[in-house]
């Protein structure tokens, strides 16, 4: 392999599986342990990206959060009239 990718992944696959794999994108790379090959493939179901995304939904919820409780500080120190 001449060049390393980061949204790669190395993992010793099955030889029962190989095909499946194969078809989604991996390469074989070298011999494996008994009954396996070593392949190369995209992260499974784009890992940086789940990543990112549930980052980005913690954070949205936090945020939610606060505001929420801010507005309970607010309405029990009488600042804000009660929503109907």
């Amino acid at each position: 392999m001449s060049a390393f990718a980061m949204d790669h992944v190395r993992a010793f696959i099955a030889k029962t599986r190989v095909a499946e794999m194969t078809a989604k994108g991996w390469r074989v790379v070298g011999p494996g342990e008994e009954g396996s090959l070593l392949m190369e493939g995209p992260q499974l179901g784009g890992a940086p990206v789940r990543l990112s995304a549930l980052v980005n939904d913690l954070f949205d919820d936090l945020v939610v959060q606060a505001l929420e409780r801010a507005d309970r500080i607010d309405h029990a120190a009488g600042r804000l009239p009660r929503a109907a």
